[in-house]
């Protein structure tokens, strides 16, 4: 399992943990009505540490996609 960082809208900070291939299916997938989906805004952990003094932390996140046939 991968742990990263990530923004999301509001800039705030979400820890992520998952596997490799989970985040790659997560970035190139698509929505039901064949639309691109927002990729995930990963940042690293010195930038992390830095805006974390001012942003909210939320709780870590387990991402687990199936992959497709």
């Amino acid at each position: 399992m991968i742990e990263v960082i990530c923004r999301n809208v509001n800039n705030n900070l979400v820890p992520v943990k998952g596997e490799r291939q989970s985040f790659k299916l997560r970035q190139r997938s698509k929505t039901q009505d064949g639309l691109k989906v927002k990729p995930l805004r990963f940042i690293s952990f010195k930038e992390a540490l830095r805006v974390s003094k001012n942003k909210t932390i939320y709780p870590q996140v387990t991402l687990y996609s199936v992959s497709r046939l």
